[in-house]
Order: structure tokens, then sequence, then C-alpha cells
């Protein structure tokens, strides 16, 4: 339930309850006066019975007297007796000390033989006759002290419990309020200032109302928080080791430029092979470092939200056009170079950047392919078979990766890659490790962390698979532009 309709529910219950309380008490008091009334009356009845038989006595009226002693010991306390005579002077009164006094006519004849049912008392004053002559008045008062008493214990008692009720209801509410609102509140500003604080801090609350939603947006966005942080520091670390290996890697050309521009501005006469030899390393050099800047510029611009420029090509002929120029480079280093093209469809595409794509997977792929072997480039569409210079664990992999789109693929005969590696390798100015190739060495290490980030800008993926005796497989997945 909903705080705002709970919180409504619980003032009606607040005030509700004791109201019925009320009504049940004041039910139960009445009932009790009806029953206590009807006994009390009869009972009354009896003792006015009991003295207008002694009062009938009409010597009583004659002579006044304080002396005499008309109500029984055990009901002075209950009972009061007051005579007149004839002409309305009291001439007896139970009461101690009351004053004697004329009562006017209107006042002694007024209420004859009316049996007065009050509050506090019953009451009832008759004549006195003899001879048909009235020789006086009595008048009986009976207080009504066990109804009093009665009632005024009911309506403590009843007051008290009301009393109790109250409090009991309201301490019940206060409590509930403090564990569905107050409780859950304080647990969130701990864990807010918990996690302001660095530390770590999580809110389990299952109820669905307005504080779990807000518990569950706080979690959420603590969620968010903690993995922008994450990324933020992975980012950061991204940098540092950036700037690191460029450091690294510039230092080391520009070292050698140094040696080499020393040597040649020395005094000691060169030959002139050794100063086209020294030249040519500078101009190397130079180029090294121009790639690696180029490279570094380009990793930067797809790290941000650059935007391809992407246009509908004709599958078939644009891998033909994107696969042409690299048998020469291969024959150059001596390698092999096999090329195969499969494709239907049409796709969607940003020439120059795939351009780069299929360059710098060569180059890789030149870079670690021994002299003699050879590099396969080849593209397929879901419609066609995978060649038979794949092996068949691969084609597994391969043709679940590639539906609904092309896959190219870029395959070479070097050595194995491990699984450390292979999660490394996209890693920007990560190298493989061989000091005993140098070719090795003269890569940027930027280019397939470049290739990674082209292929997901264009909503693709890109896997890497190598095994002994079975080469090593880059593949990258494009999907079908839809029609």
């Amino acid at each position: 339930m909903k705080i705002k309709k709970w919180l409504i529910v619980s003032y009606i219950f607040v005030m509700m309850i004791p109201m019925f309380a009320a009504f049940f008490i004041y039910q139960w008091i009445a009932s009790y006066n009806t029953n206590v009334e009807v006994s009390d009356y009869v009972n009354n009845l009896t003792i006015f019975d009991k003295y207008e038989k002694l009062l009938q006595d009409q010597k009583l009226y004659l002579i006044s007297s304080k002396e005499r002693n008309l109500v029984d010991e055990k009901e002075k306390n209950k009972v009061e007796i007051t005579l007149y005579d004839k002409d309305g002077l009291k001439i007896y009164s139970s009461i101690k000390g009351d004053m004697f006094f004329y009562k006017a006519k209107e006042q002694l004849y007024s209420g004859l033989y009316e049996l007065k049912h009050g509050y506090k008392a019953d009451s009832i004053k008759k004549p006195v006759f003899k001879n048909n002559e009235i020789v006086g008045f009595y008048e009986i008062v009976v207080a009504r002290t066990k109804w009093i008493e009665g009632v005024n214990n009911r309506t403590i008692l009843g007051c008290i419990l009301f009393l109790v009720i109250f409090i009991v209801v309201l301490i019940s509410v206060i409590k509930i309020i403090n564990r569905k609102v107050n409780k859950p509140l304080s647990c969130l500003i701990n864990v807010m200032g918990r996690f302001a604080a660095g530390e770590e801090a999580q809110i389990q609350y299952n109820v669905n109302d307005e504080i779990g939603e807000l518990i569950e947006h706080f979690n959420r966005m603590k969620d968010e928080i903690e993995e922008k942080t994450k990324q933020v520091t992975k980012e950061q670390k991204a940098k540092e080791y950036m700037i690191a290996a460029i450091s690294h890697d510039l230092k080391t050309p520009l070292t050698a430029i140094r040696a080499y521009t020393e040597l040649l501005q020395s005094q000691n006469p060169l030959l002139e092979e050794e100063k086209d030899k020294d030249t040519s390393i500078i101009l190397s050099k130079c180029d090294y470092m121009k790639n690696m800047i180029d490279d570094l510029l380009m990793y930067t611009v797809l790290s941000t939200d650059y935007k391809m420029d992407l246009v509908n090509v004709e599958g078939e002929e644009f891998f033909e056009m994107l696969f042409s120029g690299h048998n020469q480079l291969c024959e150059k280093n001596q390698i092999k170079f096999l090329c195969d093209i499969s494709v239907e469809g049409t796709y969607k595409v940003d020439v120059k950047q795939m351009v780069r794509v299929v360059d710098n997977l060569i180059s890789n792929a030149i870079r670690y392919t021994p002299k003699g072997k050879n590099i396969y480039l080849g593209a397929y569409s879901e419609e066609f078979q995978l060649p038979c210079w794949i092996d068949d664990n691969f084609k597994l992999e391969l043709n679940e990766f590639r539906k609904d789109g092309v896959v190219f693929i870029v395959k070479n005969d070097g050595d194995k890659i491990s699984k450390e590696n292979i999660n490394k390798i996209y890693e920007p100015f990560y190298k493989l490790d061989d000091s005993r190739n140098e070719q090795r060495k003269s890569g940027t290490g930027l280019g397939l962390s470049i290739v990674k980030l082209i292929i997901e800008k264009h909503e693709g993926k890109i896997k890497l698979l190598s095994e002994s005796d079975k080469g090593t497989i880059i593949a990258c997945y494009i999907r079908k532009a839809i029609s």
C-alpha cells in the first residue's frame, strides 16, 4: 500500500477507534445505570412505604420537637424526614442543626403526592388528615447514594478505559509509522552518508511504496555512480598508460634520431654509404613517429562520439575494391597472399574507415607472419560456405558469428596467441613480446584498437581465434543493411 493511502487509513483508524470505544463505553455505563436505577427505585419505594406508615400519626404534628428520632440509625445518612404543621411551620427535621421556619403555602401545597425522581435523591410530600382536616405535612427524601457511587465509579472507569484505548491506538500507530516511514528513511540517510564517505553500502527494502521507490532510485543511482566511477578510474588508468606508452615509444626513436644526427654532425669523416644509411635510419624513425601520432589521433577521435559517414554499398563490389592492392605488399615481404570473396547483399559502411580496418589487419598479419608463409583474406556472407583454409573447429564459431550479415577474415600462419594475450590484444599500445623479431616491434600498438573501435561504430563485432598449427584468425562482422 502506498504511504499516502496508508496514512489516510491510519488517521481514520486513530479517529474512529476512540469514537467507537467512547460509544461502547457510554452504552455500557447507560446499561448499568438502567439496571441500577430500577433496583434503586424499587428499594426507595420500600423505604417510602415504611416511613409513610410511621408519619401518618397525627400526634407528630401537634407538638414541635427536635428531639424526636424518626429515622433508623443505619439510614441516617440516606433518609431525610421533615415535618410541617398545617400552617407551614417546620416542626421537625432529621438533619441536625436545620433551621425551623415557615414555608410558603404555595411551596407547601406544590407537588403533593408526587414522587419526584431526581439524579441525587427521590422525594415525596404528603398531607396528614384528622377528621378530614389537615393537621400537617411530611416530606421524605431518600438519597440515591448507591446509584451516585455506581455512576461515578463507572464514569471514572469508562474514562480510564477510553484513555487506555486511545493511548494504545496512538502508540500502535506511532510504532507502525516509525517502522514504515521513520526507520527506512533513517536507514536511507545513514546509507547515503556512508556512501558519500566512500563506504560500501546497500539497502534491502522490498516494500512497494514511495519509500521503496525512493530507495530503488537511490540504489540505481548509486550503482550508476559506482559504475561511472569505475569507468572514469579505468579511463584515467588507460590515459596514464597511454601517456607512459607514448613517452616510451617516442623516446626510443628520438634517441636514435639524436644519436645518428650527432654522428652526421661529427667531425669524423663518414663514407657516403654510411651517411645514406644513417639518413635512412633517421627517416624511418621519423616515419614511425608520424605513423604513431596519426594512429593516436585516429584512436582519440574514434574514442569520442565520432559519427561514421555511412553509405549503402553492394557487398561483392565493395569487398573487391577493399581487398585490392595488398598482394604487392605481401610479395614484397616474401609472403604468399590468397584472397576470396563470396558476398551477397547491401551493407552500410564508412568506406574510408573500412579501408583503414583492412590496411591495419593486413599490416598486422604481415608483421607476425614468417617469410614463406601464407596470409588469407576473405569475405563471406551467410549464404556461402566458409573456405577450406579455415579449420573446422573455427568454422563452427564463425558460422554462428556471421548470422544476418557478412564476415571478413584475415588469417596468417604465424605463431599461436595465448589466451592471456587475446584478452589484452585490443588494448591501446599493447604489443606481443617477441624480442627475436625486430619487425614485430615496429608497430605502434594501436592498429587492432582502432580496428575494434571502427567495427563497433558500424554496430559490428570482432573475434580473434588462434590455435597451434591452425594459424590465427581475426574476423570482423557487419550486419546487412535493412531494405
